[in-house]
């Protein structure tokens, strides 16, 4: 049974998701989660997935704007994938994004992981880019307008 929370970086989940995120995210790239790509997280929400141990099998990391809001990183364990937690994860993730009245969320989301993206209502919104070492694409998504 997967559970979802949302955490803060003084939780003892957050080193657990921290350590997911290099792992799935950076070292196949070569890479490491630096002390800058760290900066401003106790300010950013944090959602995860929990297994039936309470081990964070799944994270998603939302940061705030004035205008709306941009999905920074999601990861999944490996095993895990397919059973729908990303879309759990990024659905709770909307909803945090609602629940401060904001209507638009972007992302950029690596060339792979675009279709998974587009299926949950996401446009790409600019050309393909470089970012850590590979192609990327931003993508936006409007939750609600403002002006209705």
């Amino acid at each position: 049974m997967i559970t979802y929370r949302q955490i803060s970086t003084h939780d003892r989940e957050y080193a657990v998701e921290k350590e997911l995120r290099n792992r799935v995210l950076r070292k196949p790239l070569g890479l490491m989660l630096s002390e800058q790509d760290l900066q401003g997280e106790d300010e950013q929400a944090h959602l995860v997935a929990m297994d039936g141990t309470g081990t964070v099998v799944g994270c998603v990391l939302i940061a705030f704007t004035e205008k709306g809001a941009k999905i920074r990183q999601i990861a999944i364990e490996e095993r895990y994938r397919g059973r729908g937690i990303g879309t759990k994860l990024m659905k709770g993730a909307e909803q945090i994004v609602r629940d401060r009245d904001l209507g638009a969320v972007t992302l950029h989301a690596r060339q792979t992981a675009r279709r998974f993206f587009e299926k949950l209502g996401y446009a790409a919104v600019s050309d393909v880019f470089i970012e850590v070492t590979i192609p990327h694409v931003k993508m936006e998504k409007i939750l609600f307008d403002h002006a209705s």
